[in-house]
């Protein structure tokens, strides 16, 4: 009788959690706001503030070509935000951000960390390892 109590309840634990899911520890999943992939989207970014080598005001416009996890890309900048062109890579980290790092034809890398508020915009944190500063702002994904 025990052994059929335990073996009911140790069914009845895991069929729970492969219902419902494990919180945090596991892999995250497709669930959530964050685009998998950047493939046929622009990032248009508003800058609020920075700090040298980024402006503290302007924007620019994030457009990739590629599969939408890494290729190419360009960077229209405007208002203090400056252009460039470069590589760049895109992962989907978790339900509501992504990181897209971007590799300048100067050499320059920026790592940027979107967190999603809603599936086409979020706000934006960029930073450079090899030359420093950072820089906040709003985005959309269209």
């Amino acid at each position: 009788m025990k052994y059929k109590k335990s073996f009911a309840l140790t069914t009845c634990l895991v069929s729970m959690a492969l219902v419902t899911g494990c919180p945090s520890g596991g892999k995250s999943n497709n669930n959530g706001i964050s685009p998998a992939s950047l493939q046929g989207h622009t990032l248009h970014v508003a800058i609020s503030s920075g700090n040298s080598p980024f402006s503290p005001t302007g924007s620019y416009v994030f457009i990739p070509s590629g599969n939408g996890n890494s290729g190419s890309y360009q960077l229209q900048g405007s208002g203090g935000a400056q252009s460039n062109i470069g590589t760049y890579t895109y992962s989907k980290n978790g339900p509501n951000t992504g990181f897209l790092v971007e590799t300048e034809e100067s050499g320059t890398m920026v790592q940027n960390v979107l967190t999603f508020t809603t599936v086409v915009s979020g706000t934006i944190h960029s930073s450079s390892s090899n030359k420093g500063g950072s820089q906040d702002g709003s985005f959309t994904l269209n």
